[in-house]
C-alpha cells in the first residue's frame, strides 16, 4: 500500500511539471496580433498599433502610343517575271548554249533537242529564249531526256528582284497590296532591308492552306543576289495613339480583366478593362482607363482593393 502512494505522488508531481512547461513554451501575446506581409492589406489590426502592410510595386503612367501588329515569314529571292522555258517536242538535250547567270535575248537559241529515238531520226529542235533577261536556273544537263512539260531553262530580270513567300489561311485576312515589310537576309544579318507587297494570290493553296504574296524591294542594292533566303516581317494593322500596358499588369477572374490603379494616398482601387490587340506582350486598352492613369505593372501578386503601396519605381509608356 505503501508504495502505491508513493507511484501516486510521483506521477502528481510529474503531472505538474508538465503542465508548468507546456505553459513556459506558450507565446506571450503583447498588445494583439502582429500584422505580417501575408496579411490582408488594408485591413483593421485589432488589440494593438502595428502598422498595416506595404507592398512594393512597379507602376507605369499610361500614355498614348502606337501599337504596330505584324505577321512573321520566311521567302526565297528571286528574279522579277521569271519565266520557265519549255521544249517544243520531246527527245534528250544534246546541247547547251547557256550558263547559269548568262544575259539572253528574246529568240536567242538556249538548248537543242534530238527527238529521235531507235530506229528514227528526225531534224534537231531549237529551243528559243521567249522573253529577255537573265539565265536564273539551268536544271538540267547534256543528254538528259525531256518532253514537253519539262522546264530546260529559267530567265528572269534580275536588276527587278522580288520574294515570293507564302502566308497561313488564318491570317489572310489582313493582306493587301502596299503593306510594308522589314527583310532580313542570312548573308547581311545585322541589316534590314525596306519592301512592300505588290501582288496577293486571289486563291488559298488546298493542300498547304496558305496564300502566296510577292514583295518587293524599296531600294535596288546590289548586295542582294536572286536565290537567298529572307526573313520577313510584315507590317500589318496599326494602331495609333492607343493606351498600352505590358500582359503582365493585365489580372483576370470571372473572365473579366481588372488592373490596380494607383490613388493619391498610394491605395489601389480594382479597375475593370476591355482589352484588344496583344502584340509581343504589350496589349491596348480599349476600355476603363485615361491617359495619365498609373497602373501596377509588377508585384500585383498579393494586392487587393485598398491595399497600401510603394512603388519601386514609375515608368511611362514609350512608343512601340
Amino acid at each position: 500500500m505503501k508504495s502505491k502512494k508513493i507511484m501516486r505522488r510521483i506521477l502528481l508531481v510529474a503531472g505538474v511539471i508538465a503542465v508548468i512547461a507546456i505553459i513556459a513554451l506558450l507565446p506571450k501575446n503583447k498588445g494583439g496580433m502582429q500584422g505580417g506581409n501575408g496579411g490582408m492589406p488594408g485591413g483593421n489590426m485589432q488589440g494593438g498599433d502595428a502598422a498595416e502592410t506595404v507592398y512594393s510595386v512597379t507602376t507605369q503612367v499610361l500614355a498614348k502610343t502606337d501599337l504596330q501588329e505584324y505577321l512573321t515569314m520566311n521567302g526565297n529571292v528571286q528574279a522579277n517575271n521569271t519565266i520557265s522555258v519549255y521544249p517544243g517536242i520531246g527527245g534528250k538535250i544534246t546541247r547547251v548554249y547557256v550558263t547559269l547567270g548568262s544575259i539572253v535575248k528574246r529568240g536567242d537559241k538556249l538548248a537543242e533537242i534530238d527527238p529521235s529515238t531507235p530506229g528514227t531520226y528526225y531534224e534537231i529542235s531549237p529551243v528559243y529564249a521567249p522573253i529577255s533577261g537573265t539565265i536564273t536556273a539551268l536544271p538540267l544537263t547534256v543528254g538528259t531526256s525531256v518532253n514537253t512539260n519539262t522546264a530546260v531553262a529559267q530567265i528572269g530580270n534580275i536588276r527587278e528582284l522580288q520574294i515570293k513567300a507564302k502566308v497561313p489561311e488564318r491570317d489572310v485576312s489582313v493582306l493587301k497590296q502596299d503593306l510594308k515589310a522589314q527583310v532580313s537576309l542570312v548573308a547581311y544579318k545585322n541589316q534590314i532591308f525596306d519592301a512592300h507587297v505588290i501582288r496577293v494570290s486571289p486563291i488559298v493553296d488546298e493542300v498547304s492552306r496558305t496564300k502566296e504574296i510577292y514583295l518587293a524591294f524599296d531600294t535596288i542594292d546590289p548586295k542582294i543576289n536572286a536565290g537567298m533566303y529572307a526573313k520577313i516581317k510584315l507590317l500589318t494593322v496599326l494602331h495609333k495613339d492607343v493606351l498600352c500596358l505590358p500582359i503582365d499588369a493585365i489580372q483576370t477572374l470571372d473572365d473579366k480583366n481588372f488592373v490596380y490603379v494607383v490613388q493619391s494616398d498610394s491605395t489601389v482601387t480594382v479597375r475593370n478593362v476591355d482589352i484588344g490587340a496583344n502584340v509581343d506582350g504589350i496589349v491596348e486598352i480599349v476600355n476603363g482607363l485615361s491617359e495619365g492613369d498609373k497602373i501596377v505593372i509588377d508585384g500585383t501578386q498579393n494586392l487587393s482593393e485598398g491595399a497600401q503601396i510603394k512603388e519601386a519605381a514609375a515608368n511611362t509608356a514609350s512608343a512601340l
